[in-house]
């Protein structure tokens, strides 16, 4: 149980990654743009329209915009699963149950946007802080 534990946990920053590229290019915005001119000076009547719709993904609205919040919150959840993979090496549920709380919480806040992605997140660092907890009170028994 340990080693599936540690395992898990260590490989959480690579399903971190994962979570980040997805945050920043799986979710999507649908946008609509219209302008209206008239056609003739003489014709206010006759407007001319160009609508343009489509979907962009969220790093290239956070970049357009300057919103820096999605990047902050990748950078928290890699930071947050490195952690987790010192704990893990370390064998240590401790840091893990806190990691995997803060991505819980997380996913809660931001479960319409944000926390779809980090959820399967939270959920792999709660089995591996189970799993070593579970082994390291087994080990005290035996």
């Amino acid at each position: 149980m340990a080693k599936a534990g540690k395992f898990l946990g260590l490989i959480s920053p690579v399903l971190a990654i994962g979570v980040v590229a997805l945050m920043l290019f799986g979710s999507t915005y649908s946008y609509e743009s219209g302008d209206c001119r008239s056609s003739h000076a003489h014709q206010p009547s006759n407007p001319q329209c160009n609508y343009e719709s489509g979907t962009i993904s969220a790093f290239r609205v956070a970049l357009e915009e300057g919103d820096s919040t999605l990047f902050d919150w990748s950078g928290f959840v890699l930071v947050v699963c490195l952690i987790a993979a010192v704990g893990a090496l370390a064998e240590r549920a401790a840091p893990i149950w806190a990691c995997a709380i803060a991505l819980w919480f997380l996913a809660g806040l931001g479960m319409m946007t944000i926390g779809f992605f980090i959820f399967p997140l939270a959920v792999v660092l709660f089995a591996s802080a189970a799993l070593l907890t579970v082994a390291r009170y087994e080990s005290r028994t035996h």
